[in-house]
């Protein structure tokens, strides 16, 4: 019996700010969520669990492939997918947002991905870090509490190299800092969107402005950051002070991988992205391929001319991002590149 890749797919999509996105019509977010069975045989399920991280019970989405029901002594990888500001774990299953898992579904039928599971949970507005006054621990919810749990739940395969982790706006940043941390536990990485705070403290470009989207920001940020951000938390957090000063060749990873298997990274930003009105999205993201670039690190950077910001930037280029994050599964890889 073919083993089949289990990936969840934990990918932080969407930074959705309330009134900001007229152009797309429908709610952001499933209200009394059930489960979705999807043409192909894939099915998405509504799950909650304890994390001690937080102090409460986690809700998550969990996208099962066509195969996982079909071949029940099969495991298979896991891509964990982060959500964004003001969305939650059934955002990504939204027509609003492109009904990515029906998406996944056809994919996979179509043999265009390997099967794999997608992990979506729901880190409220938590930017995916741990509070700054330690009573909300979101990042560590998603590295420890949450990857145990689906790990000794869910016929996955519990090892790095069946393991990824992705994220759009808000969970971009959230993907790429949480992996950069941990990449012992993660073959790769992805940021859609991410968003890249350039400076010792970012709240300088928004919070003295009365500019609706900067008061979202404000509310957003100051629990997590403090409000001027406290530097040594904002240092400890910030994906451009982890990619100047973090060992992203691991010597967990060296030792127990080899060269060949170090950390993959991928980040992508779209030049029609609403964000740079607010501070300098752009900037940020590319001081931090130069970054990476300058360390010899090596990574995909994608520049999408005219690409929109948040989900549709991730559905227009779902299948290239989702097979990134599984090509260690299927054995595909992405060439670097940086405009397209």
């Amino acid at each position: 019996m073919k083993t089949a890749g289990l990936i969840a797919l934990a990918v932080n999509i969407g930074f959705g700010v309330v009134g900001l996105e007229a152009a797309q019509e429908g709610p952001r977010r499933i209200q009394n969520p059930q489960t979705i069975t999807l043409p192909g045989g894939a099915r998405v399920e509504f799950k909650h669990f304890h994390s001690p991280a937080i102090g409460k019970d986690a809700d998550y989405s969990i996208f099962f492939p066509p195969a996982y029901d079909k071949e029940p002594s099969a495991r298979f990888p896991v891509v964990y997918f982060l959500h964004g500001l003001w969305n939650d774990d059934t955002s990504w299953a939204v027509a609003r947002y492109g009904d990515i898992p029906a998406q996944l579904d056809d994919l996979m039928i179509k043999g265009e991905l390997p099967e794999f599971v997608v992990v979506n949970p729901n880190g409220e507005n938590s930017f995916y870090t741990d509070y700054l006054d330690g009573t909300h621990n979101y990042e560590q919810m998603v590295f420890d509490d949450l990857i145990k749990h689906v790990d000794s739940t869910y016929r996955v395969i519990a090892d790095r190299q069946a393991r990824a982790l992705g994220g759009v706006s808000m969970g971009g940043y959230g993907a790429l800092k949480i992996g950069m941390k941990h990449p012992e536990l993660f073959a790769a990485i992805a940021g859609v969107s991410p968003i890249v705070f350039p400076g010792d403290d970012p709240s300088e470009y928004f919070r003295d402005s009365s500019s609706r989207m900067s008061q979202y920001l404000v509310h957003a940020l100051e629990p997590v950051y403090g409000m001027p951000f406290d530097k040594k938390h904002w240092h400890e957090n910030s994906v451009l002070w982890l990619a100047r000063n973090e060992d992203l060749d691991h010597v967990k990873i060296f030792f127990a991988y080899g060269t060949a298997d170090r950390l993959k990274i991928f980040f992508a930003y779209g030049t029609a992205d609403r964000y740079n009105h607010a501070f300098p999205l752009a900037a940020g993201i590319k001081d931090l391929d130069e970054t990476l670039t300058a360390r010899h690190v090596p990574h995909v950077y994608r520049v999408y001319e005219n690409g929109p910001h948040g989900w549709q930037l991730v559905v227009d280029h779902l299948e290239e991002v989702a097979k990134f994050l599984s090509q260690s599964f299927s054995g595909e890889a992405v060439a670097p590149s940086t405009t397209k």
